[in-house]
Parts: structure tokens; sequence; C-alpha cells
């Protein structure tokens, strides 16, 4: 009798697993991951289209974000991420202090480089930047804090993964879904970004522009975000004698110190 009470409670147990899925909550999560590639937004047609849904059953889900302030919608009805998540995300004492502690570090690697830069941390397998310090020169190149974007999409976003131990980054390409080839290839590239400590690379999203990123280490050499600068050459303006990679990398090394001795 016992065992027979046993089984029955193994199979309830078993088939209330099979229905943790919610499929409200799934699709605000996929319409928010989609949005956080879309840096110009998207139409109602467009999420559903991308998405493979109908318009009729992510339209409450689209008045729902937006009515709660995680999703904006512009004159063209076009729906972009707001910058909730982000605000949501910095208030962890951890983000927090990260900014505090790497900010005037980063102020001075801006006046020394003439170059604007940005921190960025990992959140759920994507890259999030978190702060900026921009340079006074009238033209120059920033990225919008609260932004996110996949980590192999970006050099930045490699550098971070690079660092990441093998099971991690093993999930990582899983969930990609990319080639083994492409993986192959990126793993060859992070594995010189972790000789070097410290990525170089020309942009994948701004032609003529060059990316340079470090790793921010904390206690036992663990990741605690990625310090990038976007290098401009502007017309008629003589390039200062410096070697950029060395500048942010050692940049990077003296906000790891910040945590202790672990990541210096």
């Amino acid at each position: 009798m016992k065992e027979a009470v046993k089984n029955v409670k193994g199979k309830k147990e078993a088939g209330t697993a099979a229905n943790y899925s919610v499929p409200a909550l799934d699709k605000a999560l996929d319409v928010v991951e989609l949005l956080g590639d879309s840096a110009s937004g998207m139409s109602l047609t467009g999420i559903s289209d991308a998405l493979g849904r109908t318009k009729q059953e992510l339209f409450r889900v689209l008045v729902c974000l937006t009515e709660r302030g995680y999703l904006v919608r512009d004159e063209n009805q076009h729906y972009r991420l707001s910058t909730k998540l982000f605000e949501i995300g910095s208030r962890h004492a951890s983000t927090q202090n990260l900014i505090a502690r790497a900010t005037p570090h980063m102020e001075r690697l801006v006046a020394r480089l003439g170059q604007s830069c940005h921190l960025n941390i990992i959140v759920q397998n994507r890259m999030l930047v978190i702060a900026r310090v921009e340079c006074n020169a009238d033209i120059m190149l920033t990225v919008r804090v609260g932004a996110t974007f996949e980590l192999h999409s970006r050099n930045s976003g490699l550098m971070g993964l690079a660092m990441q131990p093998d099971h991690y980054r093993e999930q990582y390409w899983n969930q990609a879904g990319l080639p083994e080839q492409e993986v192959t290839m990126y793993e060859a590239k992070m594995s010189q970004y972790r000789e070097k400590g410290y990525a170089e690379e020309d942009s994948p999203v701004v032609m003529g522009v060059r990316d340079c990123a470090a790793p921010i280490l904390g206690s036992g050499a663990s990741l605690l975000g990625v310090l990038c600068v976007s290098n401009i050459n502007r017309v008629g303006e003589i390039p200062e004698p410096y070697d950029m990679t060395e500048e942010v990398a050692a940049c990077a090394r003296s906000i790891s110190a910040e945590f202790g001795p672990g990541g210096a």
C-alpha cells in the first residue's frame, strides 16, 4: 500500500514538473530578448514574423509590457526596450559597486586616449552595458547604457565569454545553435584573447572602428565585467603616440585591483 502511494505521488510530481512552463511569460521573454537586439525597434507585424507567433497572441503581451514600462512605443507604432530592465539590474549592490570603483579609472583612460569607453557585464548569457564615460571631442562613438547583445556578436562579448569556464561556454554554444565550424573559429579566437589578456579587432557593427576590450577580474579570477574602447579616427586629427591595447588592459587591471589581489 505504501509503495502504491509512493508511485502515485511520484507520477503526480513528474506531471507537475512537466507543467512548469508559463506560456504568457515565455512570450513576454521572447519579445524582450528579441527587442534587445533591435536598436530602432520593431512593429507588431515584425515581432510576430520574427517569433513565428500570431499578432493576436502577442498584442496583449506587448500592451502589458508597455503599461509596466518595459517597452516604449513610438509614433510609428514600433516597440523598443525602455531602460527599466537596466534600472532594475543596476540596483544590485555588486553592480553599483563595480560602476563606482571603475568610473574614476575609466575617466582617466578617456582623458588619456581621447576616446569614449564603456563597461559591460554578462547577464543571462547576454552582454549588458552598465556604464560609459564620454570623451570631450565634438565627434565621438558611444554605446547606449542599457543596451544588450549576444556575447558572440561583439568583441567585448567574446572577451567576456573567453573568461568563462568550459562548461559555461559549452552551454552557451548549445543554446546559440551555431554550426560547429563557427564555434571552433570563435573558440580559437578566444584562446588568443585569454593568452594576451585583451581582445583587439575591427568592430563587427561599425566600419572603420577598432575595438579593444579587456576583462575586469575579481577574487579568484572570476569575471566581474569587460572594459571596452571603440577607437575612431577623426579626419585632421593626429593620433597620440599611445598603445591603445596596453592602455585599456592596464586600466582593466587597475579596476581589478580595486577588488583585491586576486583580481590584479
